[in-house]
């Protein structure tokens, strides 16, 4: 992930999943794998929205099963 939004995408995405800063998160990887259950994907959601400053719908929710379908959401609304 090389700009800016993608980081910050990945810097939450590691909170949220507890996984260590050195950790390289990648647009294939699935959320599930990752460790981001259905209570984890509306703590991601929540923190997504506060970092970002951005409004998720609670509908898209579901659409997330991969990192790349979180950051083109994320995109769309930028």
């Amino acid at each position: 992930m090389s700009d800016v939004l993608d980081e910050k995408i990945s810097k939450v995405i590691k909170q949220i999943a507890e996984l260590p800063e050195e950790f390289e998160v990648t647009g294939q990887q699935n959320l599930r794998q990752l460790g981001i259950d259905s209570l984890g994907m509306i703590d991601l959601v929540m923190h997504m929205e506060a970092v970002l400053n951005i409004k998720i719908g609670e509908d898209s929710i579901n659409n997330f099963a991969t990192v790349a379908d979180l950051q083109r959401y994320v995109r769309e609304l930028s």
